[in-house]
């Protein structure tokens, strides 16, 4: 890429800053699976190819780039106003959707287009070129859009992004996690029975944060697989202390991420966290959220039946909110299924969102699997999940997550034989 951005640099210099010229960066999907599939002269086939199309939508005055193995540079001088290079951005995004013939199959492409313009966006080469990567950024973040207008606030966000990333590094390597519990209750009757632990990071200026505000980096980063090695670590010391100060035994579920089952590593990692604490296996409850299956579903059912193999118990989290449960459903070694929360909150006032949970309930009890409703925050709730045979439920009707110190306090105050 230096080549081209040398020659952008000369241009923009040659004009002082008041050339009106855009900049386009494209990422070209597929292409790192076919250099695996195909080898290298394969892609460069389907790039050249690519690359007439690019060339197709341009002039004999713009410059044209390939770096790496999928990625294009599209320098556009001289522009009659800004909104050309959009135009252009908008042709070579329809252009890269038409299939390419490759080795007797059909592949199909699409392209991600981040575009800068001078002199709005900046004067100079480097500034250019470092704005269309964030707007390019920002396109292949979106999922949806093909191309994407550099704005400030698009730098604004990637700052924070950033910042938030090196932020959770110095987390994992300080230990500024702590795990708070929501308490698990039987329905009916209302006894903790169980718990969830959850994930908050103690900021060293931000106060306690949420997981939502940080999770979604440290699943981008791979961060999550370390972060959440540390609360399965936890979790299991927090139940042996629990355990050695005469406690109930009470069962506390994890949430595992898609990142810890494509690690490949978590059967033998409960493995030495069984081993090292001593706890009662059926103590740890895993909860898999359907919506990470699909992608490589044998490696997780070999690693979910390793696991459960091991006494450990197995729930199904969000269950609903995906779109096959039922094709894999069977396979799954599954103790309960977990109701999700939007379904508890809209049974309340529709009748069609109430038919759901009771199918949900139906089919659980007809596979012999425990039924679990998340997020209840009414008594009408907790009425109506009584009448339709739920066994457990959680939510802030009973308890907001709360420190283990706090968790222990209410553990004490079930009755007598109010086990899981």
């Amino acid at each position: 890429m230096r080549p081209f951005a040398e020659q952008v640099g000369r241009i923009m210099d040659a004009h002082d800053g008041h050339l009106v010229a855009g900049l386009l960066l494209i990422e070209v999907d597929q292409m790192p699976q076919l250099f695996r599939l195909h080898g290298q002269q394969v892609l460069d086939y389907a790039m050249d190819i690519l690359l007439e199309r690019v060339a197709a939508a341009c002039t004999g005055a713009d410059l044209i780039c390939r770096f790496g193995q999928s990625q294009f540079g599209v320098f556009l001088p001289g522009l009659e106003h800004g909104g050309k290079a959009l135009f252009v951005a908008s042709a070579i995004a329809t252009r890269m959707q038409e299939p390419i013939e490759v080795q007797g199959r059909t592949l199909f492409v699409s392209a991600k287009i981040g575009v800068a313009v001078s002199p709005d966006d900046a004067s100079d080469g480097p500034a250019l070129i470092r704005n269309a990567a964030t707007a390019l950024d920002r396109a292949i973040r979106s999922g949806t859009a093909s191309y994407l207008h550099y704005t400030r606030e698009m730098r604004e966000e990637l700052k924070n992004r950033m910042t938030l990333e090196d932020e959770l590094r110095a987390a994992v390597r300080h230990g500024q996690f702590v795990l708070y519990y929501q308490p698990k209750v039987a329905i009916p009757g209302g006894q903790p029975i169980g718990g969830e632990a959850l994930l908050r990071w103690q900021h060293p200026t931000r106060g306690l944060v949420a997981p939502g505000t940080f999770i979604p980096t440290a699943e981008e980063t791979g961060l999550i697989v370390p972060i959440g090695e540390w609360v399965l670590r936890e979790a299991v010391a927090q139940i042996r202390r629990w355990l050695d100060a005469g406690l109930p035994p009470t069962q506390i579920a994890v949430n595992v991420s898609e990142r810890q089952l494509r690690w490949g590593h978590l059967p033998a990692l409960i493995d030495v966290l069984l081993a090292e604490s001593g706890i009662p296996p059926h103590l740890l409850q895993l909860e898999i959220t359907e919506t990470i299956l699909p992608d490589d579903l044998d490696s997780a059912l070999r690693q979910m039946r390793w696991i459960a193999d091991r006494g450990v118990a197995l729930a199904l989290d969000d269950f609903g909110t995906g779109y096959s449960s039922l094709s894999y459903l069977r396979e799954l070694p599954l103790d309960c299924l977990k109701v999700d929360r939007q379904f508890v909150s809209g049974m309340e006032t529709d009748q069609r969102t109430r038919h759901i949970v009771e199918a949900i309930v139906a089919m659980a009890q007809a596979m012999d699997l425990k039924v679990v409703a998340e997020g209840i925050e009414t008594a009408t709730q907790f009425s109506l999940l009584t009448r339709l045979g739920v066994e457990e439920g959680q939510g802030f009707l009973f308890s907001r997550p709360v420190p283990a110190e706090d968790f222990a306090q209410l553990l004490q105050r079930q009755p007598a034989g109010a086990t899981l």
